[in-house]
């Protein structure tokens, strides 16, 4: 057995580092104990306000752990938590409530006391030692977890304090605070990194390094600045453009006068509005602006566009065709002259599901957000929107049969009954900011913008796991009838077998976050909540042509519910193992979508546990399994299941994982350590294992892809290469909203990798390598993907990085649209600062021993320390600084 090694309460007196050394000032354990007496409103108050929280990570790669359910633990998560207060408080009979992420398995203190309480909620509280909080003298608590924390954002804000019979209150000290220069989020509880390198590192094999400024600077070598290709430049790229006069710019300053022929100009309002706010006027102008559609086009939303002495003609094959047409005129256009070039363009997309996922559920993003979400999914071609609006942690729509979905499920409070708000999980005590829901109306002006816009918009609401917000709001309707004595109402939609025994623990670490497959209750209100969707998408003449039911991340429930084993008991249906339950949900929902004229959509794993001969036939498969997991093996079980199959692959398309390997950039990384807009333009869709030749896992390490048909011992086939011919519907990125807790903090984790997910959507790069449909393995060894292509495609990074610095960020900061200034390389290099960046074009500063920053354009002698940044392309907002060393 391992031994807790005995913890001091000791002094911060920004020696924090030292803390629990026997050396430190330690509270005299001669002293006569000092007698606390229980809380009261006054002192709670106070303590809410002066109270100092500190938190301090020690280390992924603690080797003297505590045991985890009387096993050795070779390597855990530590660190310390420190309160100190300013004065004397003599108090006991309180709890502080915190948030983190995975849950703590062990820890250690004299005087305090930890547990998780559900989901990521903890509580600290003091134990029969504890003598109260001396002034200025430090209460600590060493805890341990069996996971990683490698970001700062995973260790969330807005611990609260709470006591029986009065009104909590949060810890101000946790509270986040914003930078006033680069807009970023500020966490002043979390102790700077004192070794960043060994407080980033996940497990002994972990070779990534922290991208500071000199890794940043080896890392950016072979970008340049180029200016070549601004003049034509389209993103996404189209597939195929002449530039018919190179000596010519067509003037767009005296504005538009457009004309339409088999549409109507409500067709491309939308993209002739982004005109308009970029500049270009669009009544009685002088150019001439015709957009028509031609029927000799065949393919979808493809267009012809052709700028000229004429004016500009813009042929299409349907209206979506058009307006992108009118979208590709805005991304050709020149801000400093409002100009364009002479060109020929024939464009077409890539893949039909071309999306992005948004997660208003745990954290919620207002409706202004969402339409600028959608005028960029628009100006980019992108037309799919999956809303993903309810969660354990929130339910965000509001449906007419349902009031207490929102009345309960939309609100956190500090009130762990849940009898009329939610838990307050995510570091969501006082949280009004990141509460909330779409009403009725919200909800149709999202589906009209989204129509303007020709973008389908997929809602889900996650079932039967991840429900705990709908389990929550349905008891409280239960109880509302009850007392009303009205049991068939109390009981008509109810989720909760509340005889259910079973004890789990989600992925989430929630014991009641499922809904109980096996209630008939629980198909009434799953069936009703799409007649509400249904009812809402028809009145914005928006129909519902997917809903996505998430099916993902059931953990062990029900095995002693009553009614599940009355249903596994009855032999008059096809059930009869508990562990297919889940399955028996997804198939039977997946049914209910189907005969309403709906296609199902859902995450693999869930999907792939049900029988394909349940299943309806238009099933729409999102692979989330990383690359170095497999994600091959799921795209073809799913495909040889004859379904459709989005690629959603955490290692590529999550935008709420960090960019780069630093604490300080925001997101969780349990399938990727970073993911910059390089790293997503250099996906090939069509051909996943093939990755493995130049990508690595989340230790750094590489891995092998083994696409070969392959058998177990018996002769059963275990893999095999997708069906000759068979490609992917398209892709689609997502943003998780865990760690993201405001509008800029989801735009910056959108945007630029979200413009780089559309390049690869909507074109087909000419460097990608085909599939190999005989099957084939991929190591770093295997050479399949040639110098010659790798040239070709690092190429056209060159160029389409440029342009996103030069071009598209002075757009978005036009529109107002929040977005990731780079953090730069730097190196001092013969005595000069030599600074570079993954966006060349964006303004780089620096300045010298805390001095006055200073415009950076070429090598200059400094005097160290030095620190370095870039700016927004229009020169009012700050990066991130670094210092060089």
């Amino acid at each position: 057995m391992n031994k807790l090694s005995t913890l001091a309460v000791c002094s911060l007196s920004f020696a924090i580092a030292a803390c629990g050394q026997a050396s430190k000032t330690e509270i005299s354990e001669t002293k006569e104990p000092t007698k606390v007496s229980a809380i009261n409103q006054l002192q709670l108050d106070k303590l809410a306000s002066s109270l100092d929280v500190k938190y301090q990570v020690l280390s992924n790669l603690e080797t003297d752990c505590p045991d985890k359910d009387g096993k050795p633990v070779k390597h855990c998560f530590s660190a310390y938590i420190h309160f100190t207060s300013p004065n004397d408080m003599n108090v006991n009979n309180w709890q502080i409530q915190y948030s983190q992420v995975y849950p703590i398995y062990a820890g250690n203190s004299d005087t305090l006391s930890i547990k998780l309480f559900n989901g990521d909620v903890h509580q600290i509280t003091p134990t029969e030692k504890f003598s109260g909080f001396k002034a200025e003298e430090t209460q600590s608590i060493k805890i341990w977890m069996a996971a990683t924390v490698l970001t700062h954002s995973q260790l969330m804000p807005n611990y609260w304090i709470s006591s029986d019979n009065l009104t909590a209150a949060v810890i101000d000290s946790t509270r986040t605070k914003i930078d006033p220069e680069s807009k970023l989020e500020l966490t002043p509880w979390i102790v700077p990194y004192d070794n960043i390198q060994k407080q980033i590192q996940s497990n002994p094999k972990d070779i990534n390094q922290y991208a500071d400024a000199n890794w940043l600077f080896d890392h950016n070598a072979d970008v340049v600045i180029d200016e070549s290709t601004l003049t034509t430049s389209v993103i996404p790229t189209p597939t195929s453009m002449v530039v018919t006069d190179e000596g010519k710019l067509l003037d767009l300053t005296q504005g538009l006068s457009l004309s339409y022929q088999g549409l109507e100009e409500k067709d491309v309002s939308a993209a002739v509005e982004r005109l308009e706010k970029l500049g270009v006027a669009s009544t009685k102008g002088e150019v001439a602006l015709q957009v028509s559609i031609d029927e000799s086009i065949k393919s979808k939303e493809a267009y012809q566009l052709s700028v000229s002495d004429t004016g500009i003609t813009i042929k299409a094959s349907d209206k979506t065709g058009a307006f992108y047409g009118v979208q590709t005129l805005a991304s050709l256009l020149n801000l400093d002259g409002l100009t364009i070039p002479y060109v020929d363009i024939t464009d077409e997309p890539k893949y039909g599901y071309r999306g992005q996922h948004l997660d208003v559920a745990r954290n919620f993003h207002d409706k202004a957000m969402v339409f600028r979400l959608i005028e960029q999914m628009g100006a980019y071609k992108l037309n799919k929107l999956h809303m993903h609006l309810a969660e354990d942690e929130g339910w965000r729509i509001e449906l007419p049969s349902f009031p207490e979905l929102t009345e309960i499920g939309s609100t956190r409070c500090m009130d762990l009954s849940d009898k009329v708000c939610l838990q307050p999980q995510l570091g969501g005590a006082d949280s009004a900011d990141r509460d909330g829901y779409y009403s009725v109306q919200d909800y149709l002006d999202i589906l009209n913008y989204a129509t303007r816009h020709h973008i389908q918009v997929i809602p889900s609401l996650d079932m039967p796991g991840h429900s705990r917000a709908a389990l929550k709001a349905m008891e409280a309707r239960y109880r509302r009838y009850m007392e009303q004595e009205n049991e068939v109402e109390a009981t008509k939609y109810l989720l909760t077998d509340f005889d259910d025994k079973t004890e789990y623990m989600s992925i989430q670490n929630y014991n009641d976050n499922t809904i109980n497959v096996c209630l008939e209750s629980s198909y009434v209100f799953v069936d009703q909540v799409l007649e509400d969707l249904i009812s809402l998408h028809n009145q914005a003449e928006h129909p519902l042509q997917m809903y996505h039911i998430g099916a993902d991340e059931t953990a062990g429930a029900w095995i002693e519910s009553p009614a599940c084993k009355a249903l596994v008991a009855d032999t008059t249906n096809e059930v009869n193992d508990i562990k297919h339950l889940g399955a028996h949900f997804i198939e039977r929902v997946s049914n209910m979508i189907a005969s309403k004229g709906i296609a199902v959509g859902g995450w693999n794993d869930g999907l792939g546990e049900t029988h394909v001969e349940n299943m309806p036939k238009d099933i729409y498969s999102y692979i989330w399994g990383a690359l170095p997991w497999g994600a091959h093996k799921m795209v073809s079980e799913q495909a040889h299941r004859g379904w459709n199959v989005v690629l959603s692959v955490p290692d590529v398309f999550y935008f709420d994982f960090p960019y780069e390997v630093d604490p300080k950039e925001r997101g969780y990384n349990w399938a990727s350590r970073r993911i910059d807009s390089r790293n997503v333009f250099n996906f090939m869709p069509d051909n996943l294992p093939i990755h493995a030749e130049f990508r690595v896992d989340t230790s750094g390490q590489n891995f092998e892809s083994d696409d070969t048909l392959q058998k177990d011992e018996s002769g059963k086939i275990t893999h095999r290469p997708i069906p000759k011919g068979y490609k992917v519907a398209g892709i689609q990125g997502q943003i998780w909203s865990e760690t993201i807790r405001s509008e800029d903090q989801a735009e910056y984790m959108l945007y630029p990798r979200m413009i780089a997910m559309a390049e690869r959507a909507w074109h087909h790069a000419d460097w990608s390598v085909p599939y190999n449909y005989q099957g084939e393995k991929f190591n770093k060894d295997s050479s399949v993907f040639t110098n010659e292509l790798k040239d070709k495609r690092d190429k056209q990074w060159q160029s389409f990085s440029n342009n996103i610095a030069q071009k598209e960020l002075i757009k978005l900061d036009k529109l107002g649209v929040f977005y990731r200034i780079p953090t730069v390389g730097a190196k001092i290099i013969n005595n000069e600062l030599h600074i570079n960046s993954s966006l060349l074009g964006l303004p780089l500063e620096y300045r010298q021993a805390n001095g006055v920053w200073t415009s950076y354009s070429s090598p200059v002698e400094v005097t160290l320390p030095v620190e370095v940044r870039a700016r927004s392309a229009n020169g009012q907002r700050a990066g991130r600084s670094f210092a060089v060393k």
